[in-house]
């Protein structure tokens, strides 16, 4: 039996969760840093939203995105 070249489904799987996994991250800190320069001005709908991105992650990694 020849030996298969290339990646299987499972090994592109793996590596598209991870790579999604480190976007996610990157935004989700992007999200606090944002956040951080904001909180000098006043209260605003951006303020809130980071804020409750901090605590609830998807929501933080596509504001970090913006």
């Amino acid at each position: 039996m020849e030996k298969q070249r290339g990646f299987t489904t499972v090994e592109l799987e793996s590596v598209f969760v991870i790579l999604l996994g480190v976007l996610a991250a990157g935004g989700w800190i992007a999200n606090i840093i944002k956040l951080i320069g904001l909180l000098d001005g006043a209260v605003t709908a951006w303020v809130i939203a980071r804020g409750i991105g901090v605590i609830a992650a998807p929501l933080g990694a596509i504001l970090g995105f913006f």
